[in-house]
């Protein structure tokens, strides 16, 4: 009996550390992430994002670049299409400072909740959510989730969509 009770206990603290060792290497991730970027967006280390989040942030950069390339040609004066302020925060100002506050896993996601401050802007304090997905066996952020509460929009992916996506034509008939 204390042998199946002292089984027992081994087992729980073992799935334990396994479960926060998954969870202290998706907060490794967000931390490295944030300790390393200074923005723009464009300069980003796109190995520690998701594919998806890669290739939105590639077709974004390429959307920039093409739009300022077609208004140099045609000698127009007009601002190009371009995403302005931090997107990887909820504040376009974006952070003087951060601390991980919570780390959730489930398999191969994880959320981690990430409190900002900005001293430059007045000593704001917000909190995001950074989603994760486990890829190749290593987390990469897939998407931020905007706590601020007058973020123009809920998180990173959509911020990304609505810029790429085309403007409707406007029929004036």
């Amino acid at each position: 009996m204390i042998f199946k009770i002292l089984l027992s206990i081994i087992t729980a603290v073992v799935l334990f550390s396994c479960t926060n060792s998954k969870s202290n290497s998706a907060a490794k991730a967000v931390d490295a992430f944030y300790k390393n970027y200074n923005g723009p967006f464009e300069e980003v280390n796109k190995t520690l994002l998701s594919r998806e989040l890669a290739t939105l942030i590639d077709k974004a950069i390429k959307l920039e670049e093409h739009s300022a390339a077609e208004l140099k040609a045609a000698n127009s004066t007009d601002k190009p299409a371009m995403i302005e302020g931090d997107i990887f925060t909820s504040l376009y100002e974006s952070f003087t400072s951060f601390k991980i506050v919570r780390v959730k896993t489930d398999g191969d996601l994880a959320t981690v909740r990430v409190e900002f401050t900005n001293q430059r802007e007045g000593d704001i304090v917000w909190t995001d959510e950074v989603k994760l997905i486990r890829q190749n066996g290593n987390w990469k952020i897939d998407d931020v989730r905007y706590g601020l509460k007058n973020a123009t929009l809920p998180n990173l992916k959509k911020g990304l969509s609505d810029f790429l996506a085309p403007e409707p034509v406007v029929n004036e008939n």
